[in-house]
């Protein structure tokens, strides 16, 4: 008899331990999520990327609600549809910002709520339908710098194929070929070089005008000048 009691005693108390242990799950799991009151807001994105099925939805650092699905596309519409579970006695004033946001560079993404800075009373009604804005902040900037990251990955690569044919040039130049050596051993073709380098220096790209040849026509008049005879009368 007395066993018998003991038995029950244990039964009892493990019975106890395993609807304890169901019930910290559902209020602090996901599952019991599906036990509060709520009601719906649905949030039009533009981008909703990363955004998954009972995501969190904060004010001010607080859980209000969840994601109830993942981000639903209209077809023919420029948007995403995020239908949001806002806990029943949590009022959205109006003109509220909803935003998505993300716990550092590798954390998990959410919806943040940010209230306007003027309340006039009014409140988002259970099944309204809101504008979402994009997101901010560095994962933006980091989403939107891809194109000019590639520009400059795509300038560094011309730049170093310029490095490597100047360094071909050179090394071929030692070998005695290629045309760097021709232009070094032609004196006409380096004076011409100097010439054109000079030029740019001076005036540029869009102005550009060689001096040298009125250098040339300058140096021919006094040459002349020079040579030239000079006559005398004599009485």
């Amino acid at each position: 008899m007395k066993e018998s009691r003991l038995e029950t005693k244990v039964g009892i108390f493990v019975l106890a331990g395993l609807l304890a242990m169901a019930g910290l799950t559902v209020a602090f799991g996901k599952l019991g999520n599906y036990f509060r009151k709520t009601y719906p807001v649905l949030v039009e994105f533009e981008d909703a990327r990363d955004i998954l099925k009972n995501s969190k939805v904060l004010l001010r650092g607080a859980q209000i609600g969840i994601v109830a699905d993942t981000p639903i596309y209209r077809v023919g519409q420029n948007y995403v549809e995020l239908t949001l579970r806002i806990d029943d006695g949590t009022q959205l004033p109006t003109h509220s910002k909803f935003r998505i946001d993300q716990y550092g560079m590798l954390g998990d993404r959410f919806v943040r709520v940010v209230p306007p800075e003027t309340l006039d009373g009014t409140f988002i009604q259970a099944g309204e339908r809101v504008k979402g804005e994009q997101e901010a902040g560095l994962n933006a900037m980091l989403a939107s710098a891809g194109p000019a990251l590639d520009e400059i990955r795509s300038a560094a690569r011309r730049v170093d194929g310029f490095a490597k044919s100047a360094q071909e040039l050179l090394d071929e130049a030692k070998n005695g070929k290629g045309p760097l050596y021709t232009m070094m051993k032609d004196e006409k073709m380096a004076q011409d070089m100097k010439n054109l380098m000079a030029n740019l220096r001076k005036h540029g790209v869009l102005f550009y005008s060689d001096d040298s040849a009125k250098g040339n026509e300058d140096q021919a008049k006094k040459s002349g000048k020079k040579t030239a005879p000079i006559g005398r009368s004599r009485p």
